[in-house]
């Protein structure tokens, strides 16, 4: 009997081990996302109140584009994971002239989020980095857009038109379906922030308590087995 209960708190260990790891990954979906701005944005994920941001990535910090003539003319790539009931966030802000936008597409678990007037809410934050430091474009610290976040009023968001529309034109590789959502405006002097929040159907649900019980029993019968078939 000593032998068993033994054998079977192994077992229960190795499954417990293999059912974290498990549980982890599959409460994680992979995203895809494809965007620009006119003329500047950072992407993060993160919880609802904006206390736990992970930053992913941002575009070029000067006027010109990495290719192309703008630093809005073609989309950056990014893919990261996010979490079961995280937000995606992006930070725009814009260079202080005429027209100011962005645009994107975000695969998530085989769908697609396009940037569009239903699915995204914004908020008007700080000052903008661009027009307080032109020489350093500094995107907004994790404190500071936290601090905005929890508890925020959150508005619907304004489409000034589809993927195609003059003055950017068709950006590559961005749904033709894809809004340009309105940011704030080059007069304010602020960014804007926004969300959208990834729909739970395409996040993978964590398994069941019952579920984890038979699994560390599995665990158990097998190394028992294991171990008579080397006595």
């Amino acid at each position: 009997m000593k032998v068993f209960l033994k054998n079977f708190l192994l077992g229960a260990i190795a499954s417990t081990s293999l059912l974290t790891v498990g549980a982890f990954e599959a409460q994680a979906a992979a995203i895809k996302a494809t965007v620009t701005a006119d003329n500047f944005y950072g992407i993060f994920y993160g919880n609802e109140d904006g206390s736990a941001l992970n930053f992913v990535g941002r575009n070029e910090t000067g006027d010109g584009g990495s290719s192309g003539g703008y630093n809005w003319s073609q989309a950056e790539t990014w893919d990261f994971q996010v979490n079961n009931n995280d937000y995606l966030y992006l930070v725009t802000w814009d260079d202080g002239r005429v027209a100011e936008s962005w645009i994107g597409e975000f695969e998530v678990g085989g769908k697609t989020i396009l940037s569009g007037a239903d699915d995204w809410e914004y908020i008007v934050g700080g000052d903008n980095p661009y027009l307080t430091d032109k020489s350093t474009n500094l995107l907004p610290g994790n404190e500071e857009l936290s601090s905005l976040i929890d508890g925020a009023l959150w508005q619907d968001t304004i489409s000034i038109g589809k993927n195609g529309i003059k003055p950017w034109r068709t950006i590559a590789g961005v749904d033709e379906d894809a809004d340009w959502l309105r940011t704030a405006s080059h007069t304010e002097g602020s960014y804007t922030i926004f969300r959208t929040r990834v729909p739970a159907e395409d996040v993978a649900d964590v398994p069941e308590p019952a579920s984890m019980v038979g699994l560390l029993f599995v665990g158990a019968i097998a190394t028992t087995m294991k171990r008579k078939r080397q006595a």
